[in-house]
């Protein structure tokens, strides 16, 4: 694949991709959802259960966290797992999943966000295979973006607003790209763009930005080069990031 092809798949996928808009890949990636069943831990030492269980437990509100509802400001730094498919690229049939750590730092004040993916590790077929390198927003092809909308409730013409009752709703997001070069056993997987995107959520009420979580999406290109590595990263995954 020539340069110039995977920075315009790039542009493309890291632009959308942490929004849920859409998914994208090129030459040699393998689109996926979130992996097959893995054998042993993965980052941050959660194995699929664990990292399971809190993905759901914060998506399905079970955990007491829903999106916060008041202005945040500050700054905070977070810690997550990501966990995305692999496959082989000599033979589709051969597939597994990887994590990987997140470290991610959110300016509230400054409605700024930034961050990295590291301590990838993986199995194929059942079998561990390792992936080096990081994934840095500093070398995104997208920038990242940290959002607060906020929606005015219409109150009733002629009564006073009661006090302590909220006046508008307010919701804090973010798109984090990511991107770096990644390597497997055999070589260069190639560049690699990663976007997150999803809501904070804390108690209900507060502004306590306790958490994250929402997809992740992999864009991948060739090596310069053309040179064929031994894994594709998928295209499909999830991620959660609690507060340090």
């Amino acid at each position: 694949m020539h340069y110039i092809n995977l920075i315009r798949a790039g542009v493309l996928g890291a632009s959308c991709l942490a929004l849920s808009a859409c998914l994208g890949s090129s030459n040699g990636t393998t689109i996926g959802g979130g992996g097959g069943a893995g054998a042993g831990g993965g980052a941050g030492g959660k194995t699929p259960a664990e990292f399971d269980a809190k993905f759901d437990a914060l998506s399905s509100n079970t955990s007491g966290l829903v999106a916060t509802s008041t202005r945040l400001q500050g700054t905070a730094t977070y810690s997550g797992v990501t966990r995305v498919s692999l496959s082989s690229t000599a033979d589709s049939t051969q597939t597994g999943e990887a994590f990987a750590d997140l470290a991610v730092q959110a300016d509230f004040g400054n409605e700024t966000i930034a961050g990295q993916a590291t301590n990838f590790t993986g199995t194929l077929n059942g079998n561990p295979v390792t992936i080096s390198g990081t994934l840095d927003s500093a070398n995104a092809v997208a920038p990242s973006t940290l959002a607060v909308v906020e929606t005015p409730l219409a109150g009733v013409p002629g009564v006073p607003a009661v006090p302590g009752v909220p006046t508008s709703i307010v919701a804090t997001s973010f798109a984090l790209n990511l991107g770096g070069t990644l390597s497997d056993d055999t070589g260069e997987i190639g560049t690699v763009l990663m976007g997150l995107g999803g809501p904070f959520v804390g108690p209900l009420g507060s502004n306590d930005p306790a958490a994250a979580y929402g997809p992740t999406t992999i864009v991948v290109g060739q090596p310069v080069g053309g040179t064929n590595p031994g894994i594709s990263i998928g295209g499909g995954g999830t991620f959660y990031l609690e507060r340090d």
